[in-house]
């Protein structure tokens, strides 16, 4: 308490005593230096600070010297920070003092005061507006107040409009530090601009920041690279179908141009932009890999910058762009050149097999960190399915086995592991590596040996093809001993037991000894699938396959799929102790569930899931502009591929989780309205017919339905995002009048329109402009209207349409129900004809309120059916999960010895409007389907 009251004395003594000190005249920095930890300390007492607060404050206030308000205004600034209850009084002192300094030239103690001020906003309202903005930028001040006050633009309230008009004139400032902070500041503002229809405002921001890509400073050009790709990704998205793809192709190009830049910054911050454009014509895209350009490609230009004063920029310049990345001398470059080629490689099959051989020389490269950049880039493809290995590809991964470095050796297994063999002799030339690595590196053969079986449950015929050629050097010898410290000998019996099997036939491809002969190596295997299956577990897998019977593998494949689908693991390719995790296969796996619940298998595993599905999430609506423009195709086989990672989640639990289930059926949903799309927006495309369109239009409704009914705790966001997404359904459906009934279609899309202003209203939710459009051509349709002029209207709106990111906010709940029927062909019911008829069902219900109106459906021959309502206010048990055993009546089987019923539960739809009469009993309104179809047999009694 003395040391406080000491410093502060001197500090009034310095401040207020004389302001002619010789100490603050000489050095005032040190004069008031002692005065910082007083403030930082977090035992001063609060009456000292406030008397410190108050001497600071009084020093601002009668200050003539130039030098003491910045020190001032820096210790005020500190006591802010350190101490917030005194913060406001701060900015009120510190505010009087900026209004003081506001009718002179602005200097840096003005910008000191107005950093102070930012922390408070109710102080600072009237010294951060617009005018006050305009009057500081355009009186005479130094370059580095310039700098600050642009490097702070989002602290001011300032109208786009004007700020983009500033900006656009500082970025021909004289100081390269000026231009940088206003194409910084131009990015910031991209992000306000969500939806421009001012085409000439986009291009006047993009084509001002494309001539700063020659600027002489390298820090100017990287800003201008980072504005360009952010103004032109606003340019690609207000433009409509073929406009959309020519601008997507100039952006492209325009940021190839910028690969060979003499900075490496400038070169990495051009490949990181690349992989944000959204399309690119293939022909253009393909000549990133090519030295050469054609003639007809050589005569194409697009608008752009292609040197200083060249405003043409001509197709060629996108010639050799990623080979000159990927030969790039700084590993930061390859890197950024690595992550926008593999983009790219996911949604363009051409391009991905032009980008292997690139890859495949890398491996050739001196660093070790360039060889696993390339491995890493070629696992990443692998998982989409878009590495394509040839025979001379598979040479070089193989030689990669044989690397010095684990890290190598490691993310080459992991590829093996997910690629597809098509010819036997490069199976057995995979297996000879394997082998060979086996008895180079022994300390690998835990990792190697869930290779082998791996790529045994991918490649069943060639594994059974295998194994027969080599099944009399696996017998024992003459003594009868094993020759198991053989690495050939191990592999062929891994390789043996991941062949796969037929556990409801019985029967397996390959010698059954072979499982015998496995018990010997249990321990070994049993470390290859650590984490995954156990030692006991698969002990009892080999002693019941061991069993089975052997059929030759031309009969063990006839009708079936030669390989089970693999798990593929998209972790990181650094693996933990440099091992390989790989995944089990479907019958191994299978076994494990049957012994241990869910909760023992790994949780990298459901980590790893989130992890897919948050970036399917991220990028599938990047799809949507290929399907306006008609590409759907392209869009459909990303889905699939994307679809193939998210199923093989499914393997690992018996109830995949609510957010799972939920994205592969937004998945499929998006794949429905692709087709959809094609066929209503491009009707002079070669597609089907009217009445597989009417099926399309019934499976997209019946999808957007389920997502919208069976999947409980979504937010208004997401409830919104999946209601537009039924309206632009209504108007595809609307505009093509032989799908539909127009005046109910009509009333369907009033209908969801109120639904969403409901939603909508006295919430913190903005509607889209394509709801807003839709909401005005409502109004403007009348009763006389014509029904062909209604679609022409509507289908108006769906120019406006984008679709968002979905983004989950919290936790799903999936509603589900399950039908357990002990019944089959051999134990069938029996029924006495002219009876009704009990069948017995064990129901267990999810995530279903008492409120719920359920109901049981009994089919007959697919157009025959009975309804009988659940009551759920009987059965006990919660709304989680709630299991009963119900008798459910039959009336009038049909005069035949036996037949089979197909028994399903659904889910009315209360809120749907009404679509049947209630003659029968049955719902009045429209039924989800949540929960399969149960096959149930009977047989009349007597024959």
């Amino acid at each position: 308490m003395v040391m406080e009251q000491r410093l502060l004395a001197d500090a009034q003594f310095l401040l207020l005593g004389s302001q002619t000190h010789p100490r603050l005249l000489s050095s005032p920095h040190s004069a008031l230096q002692p005065l910082l930890p007083l403030i930082t300390s977090p035992g001063a007492s609060l009456p000292t600070l406030s008397s410190l607060l108050k001497t600071l404050t009084l020093q601002l206030q009668c200050t003539t010297t130039t030098h003491l308000p910045r020190i001032v205004l820096a210790l005020l600034s500190a006591l802010s920070d350190h101490h917030p209850d005194l913060r406001r009084e701060i900015s009120l002192a510190v505010r009087a003092f900026a209004l003081r300094l506001l009718p002179f030239s602005p200097s840096s103690s003005f910008a000191h005061s107005l950093a102070i001020l930012f922390k408070d906003a109710d102080t600072s309202s009237d010294v951060t507006d617009e005018p006050t903005f305009l009057s500081i930028c355009f009186r005479p001040c130094k370059a580095s107040l310039r700098r600050w006050l642009l490097q702070n633009v989002d602290k001011f309230c300032v109208r786009p409009s004007v700020l983009i008009a500033v900006l656009l004139g500082f970025t021909k400032d004289p100081y390269p530090l000026t231009r940088k902070a206003a194409l910084d500041g131009l990015v910031w503002l991209s992000d306000k601009f969500v939806a421009v229809e001012d085409q000439s405002l986009l291009q006047c921001c993009y084509f001002s920041a494309a001539e700063l890509l020659f600027d002489a400073e390298d820090s100017v050009r990287c800003s201008a690279v980072r504005t360009v790709s952010e103004w032109g990704l606003l340019l690609v998205e207000s433009n409509q179908d073929k406009c959309k793809i020519d601008w997507s192709d100039a952006l492209f190009v325009q940021l190839c141009s910028m690969v060979r830049d003499m900075s490496m910054k400038v070169r990495t911050e051009a490949f990181d932009a690349l992989a944000k454009v959204p399309m690119v014509s293939q022909n253009v895209l393909l000549l990133t890999l090519t030295k050469k350009a054609t003639s007809a490609t050589k005569e194409i230009t697009f608008p752009g910058r292609y040197a200083a004063k060249i405003c043409k920029l001509p197709a060629s310049a996108a010639a050799f762009a990623f080979i000159h990345g990927l030969e790039d001398e700084f590993f930061e470059v390859r890197r950024s050149a690595c992550c926008a080629l593999r983009t790219f490689a996911i949604a363009y099959g051409d391009f991905a097999c032009e980008a292997v051989n690139l890859l495949m020389d890398m491996l050739n490269d001196d660093s070790v960190v360039v060889r696993l950049l390339a491995l890493e880039t070629m696992h990443h493809m692998a998982m989409y399915d878009c590495l394509k290995v040839q025979e001379g590809h598979l040479h070089m991964l193989l030689g990669a086995l044989a690397d010095d470095s684990t890290l190598i050796r490691s993310a080459a297994m992991k590829i093996l592991q997910l690629i597809r063999l098509h010819k036997l002799a490069m199976f057995k030339l995979c297996f000879e590596g394997l082998v060979r690595n086996l008895e180079l590196y022994p300390q690998d053969e835990a990792d190697l040996l869930s290779v082998l079986l791996n790529i045994g449950q991918n490649h069943g015929w060639f594994v059974a093809h295998l194994i027969q050629e080599n099944t009399e050097k696996i017998e024992p010898s003459v003594g009868g001993r094993l020759g198991f410290e053989s690495a050939r000998i191990v592999a062929l019996l891994v390789l043996a037991i991941s062949a796969p099997v037929s556990i409801e036939r019985g029967i397996c491809s390959i010698p059954l000894r072979m499982y015998s002969y496995a018990v010997t190596l249990l321990g070994r295997i049993s470390d290859a699938l650590i984490g995954t299956l156990n030692q006991n577990d698969l002990l009892s897998h080999l002693s019941r396959c061991s069993r089975f019977s052997c059929v030759s593998s031309s009969e063990f494949f006839r009708g079936e799929e030669s390989a089970v689908p693999l798990v593929k693991s998209d972790t990181s390719l650094y693996p933990k102790n440099d091992g390989i995790h790989g995944s089990c296969s479907q019958r191994l796996l299978e076994l494990e569930r049957a012994v241990h619940p869910i909760a023992n298998y790994p949780l990298k595993m459901h980590d790893e899931m989130e992890s897919s599905m948050g970036n399917i999430l991220q990028k599938i609506h990047s799809l949507w502009p290929l399907i306006r423009c008609g590409f759907a195709d392209e869009a459909t086989r990303t889905l699939r591929s994307w679809k193939k990672q998210l199923k093989t989640f499914t393997c690992i639990s018996s109830e995949p989780t609510a957010e799972l289930v939920f994205v592969l059926q937004y998945l499929r949903m998006i794949k429905l309205l692709g087709r959809v799309w094609i066929r209503c927006m491009f009707p002079l495309k070669p597609c089907f017919g009217v009445r597989k369109l009417e099926v399309l239009f019934r499976k997209l409704e019946r999808s957007l339905k389920e997502m919208k009914y069976r999947f409980l705790g979504f937010s208004s966001e997401q409830e919104l995002h999946i209601l537009e997404l039924i309206l632009v359904t209504l108007i595809l459906k609307l505009s093509n009048v032989k799908a539909c009934c127009p005046s109910t279609n009509l009333k369907e899309i009033s209908s969801v329109v109120t639904h969403v202003e409901h939603l909508v209203g006295g919430r913190s939710v903005e509607l889209s402009s394509f709801v807003i459009e839709l909401q005005k051509i409502l109004r403007e349709i009348g009763p006389s209207t014509a029904v062909l002029e209604n679609a022409l209207l509507l289908q108006k709106s769906l120019e406006y349409y984008t679709l968002r990111q979905f983004m989950f906010s919290g936790m799903l709940v999936h509603v589900v129900a399950k039908l357990d029927v002990y019944n089959n062909y051999e134990n069938p019911l029996h029924y006495v004809l002219g009876l009704p008829v009990g069948i017995p069902i064990e129901i267990t219900l999810r995530n279903i309120s008492r409120e719920s109106r359920m109901w049981l459906k009994m089919t007959f021959k697919e157009t025959l059916a009975q309804f009988v309502y659940l009551d759920l206010h009987g059965p006990s048990g919660g709304d989680e999960r709630r299991q009963f055993t119900f008798v459910a009546p039959f009336y009038g089987p049909p005069k035949a010895r036996s037949f089979l019923l197909k028994i399903s539960i659904g889910m009315e739809c209360s809120s749907e409007p009404p679509y049947r009469s209630n003659v029968c009993g049955g719902p009045k309104h429209e039924l989800i389907n949540i929960s399969g179809d149960s096959e149930v047999f009977l047989a009349r009694v007597g024959g």
